[in-house]
């Protein structure tokens, strides 16, 4: 489709079409809740990312997940930051050859970095949080928790390519983001820093 500008100018529509996904990019804020099981102030992204590994191998639109959210634990004023990390998959267990990512090593590439996650707990009240975060639908799924800083969360956050290795048997396996939240994690860091 051709857009037409009545006065013939036909760069001002194609400029208007450019800045009309701006506006999908616009992210919900993030919530900000007080722990009942663990008394702490818990802020968590309002969406998460998710990366994709595709088992073509098993059927078309076999899928390996990596659910990604971020969240924030204030201990009377505390502030420790966390990634909570969810693998699960679409595939029958039966037909797999693999059983589910180990939890080390665990990397985000984002742009030219190699973001190497280091596991904090299997339990995201160790980290202070008493319910799921972002729990992928399904099964009950273990979380993963990963210490991270605001600093490197933002990076992600602005990062234009991002990508999730993770091991599984001695084979690393290359996630590709499937859920392109970024706007929702950028939301996130901008809290955080007090600048919403």
């Amino acid at each position: 489709m051709r857009w037409v500008c009545k006065h013939g100018r036909p760069w001002l529509a194609a400029a208007l079409c450019a800045l009309q996904p701006l506006t999908s990019l616009a992210a919900d804020p993030p919530q900000e809740y007080t722990d009942e099981q663990t008394a702490a102030t818990i802020t968590i992204v309002a969406q998460p990312l998710v990366f994709a590994y595709a088992r073509r191998e098993l059927a078309a639109n076999a899928r390996d997940y990596a659910t990604v959210a971020a969240a924030a634990v204030n201990r009377s004023g505390k502030i420790s930051y966390v990634l909570i990390v969810y693998f699960w998959t679409t595939v029958d267990p039966r037909l797999r050859d693999t059983g589910n990512p180990d939890a080390e090593p665990v990397v985000i590439l984002a742009d030219d970095r190699r973001i190497s996650l280091k596991l904090q707990s299997h339990s995201a009240r160790d980290a202070g949080i008493g319910t799921p975060v972002h729990a992928p639908p399904g099964d009950d799924v273990p979380p993963n928790v990963y210490a991270i800083d605001l600093a490197t969360t933002r990076f992600i956050s602005e990062s234009r390519h991002l990508a999730l290795q993770a091991d599984s048997g001695g084979t690393s396996f290359t996630y590709d983001l499937w859920e392109d939240r970024r706007g929702a994690l950028r939301a996130f860091v901008h809290h955080m820093n007090g600048e919403d």
